[in-house]
């Protein structure tokens, strides 16, 4: 008599990690390198000669001329001395001669083991005036939102971190990048809710709410598309 096939199981061990590579970052600190040149297209690109960075990493920009483009944003490397700003749009900037920026420190996060990314929601809003004949209805863009969950050991410099910048309601930065995915994407955030309980042995589960601030910078990292 033939046998059945054996099939194959996966795994469904708790405490795996997420397949992506995803990172938080810290406050910067004060920004010491200068830009020379900020263009006025989309993306920007930012001159600084010897900038040391590569494709992918994270930035903090600051101006004072024009507090509007302080924030974060993933860059895309051109040479040694150009970067692009992702996703920075330079035609609405104007010149800027004061631009400066800083590489914020990077916390590594294989802890979660779900993540939801809502990245923005819609809602109607009813505009009509007394002046229409008929009803008009807009819609107008309500933050989007990010959702995670998994597995930690207790007194990780990450949970530390991220409990501060809780408490301190804090705009901070997250990225991923899925396994097998050339899109990078990261969101400034703010942690709305941070609960975490012991009922898995060894590990505690988390679970974290983020509120995302402004738009999602994204980067093809075999392009540089946008």
């Amino acid at each position: 008599m033939a046998k059945a096939p054996v099939r194959n199981r996966r795994s469904t061990k708790r405490g795996m990690s997420f397949k992506s590579s995803t990172y938080f970052y810290d406050l910067p600190d004060v920004p010491t390198k200068e830009i020379s040149a900020l263009t006025n297209t989309k993306p920007a690109i930012a001159t600084s000669v010897g900038h040391g960075l590569k494709t992918g990493d994270v930035v903090w920009l600051e101006s004072e001329e024009n507090g509007a483009i302080n924030g974060y944003y993933l860059v895309d490397v051109s040479n040694e001395d150009t970067f692009a700003l992702m996703i920075l749009d330079g035609e609405d900037i104007g010149t800027i001669t004061d631009a400066k920026f800083t590489t914020p420190k990077r916390y590594s996060f294989c802890d979660a083991t779900s993540v939801k990314i809502s990245a923005f929601k819609t809602k109607e809003i009813n505009v009509t005036t007394i002046c229409d004949e008929d009803s008009v209805v807009e819609l107008e863009t309500e933050p989007g939102t990010i959702s995670l969950s998994g597995l930690w050991e207790p007194d990780k410099a990450v949970q530390s971190f991220l409990e501060d910048m809780a408490e301190e309601k804090e705009t901070i930065f997250f990225t991923m990048k899925p396994k097998g995915s050339k899109r990078m994407r990261g969101y400034q955030v703010k942690i709305t809710s941070y609960d975490w309980d012991g009922k898995s042995e060894d590990k505690w589960q988390f679970a974290m709410e983020l509120k995302i601030n402004g738009r999602g910078r994204k980067l093809d990292m075999t392009t540089g598309a946008k």
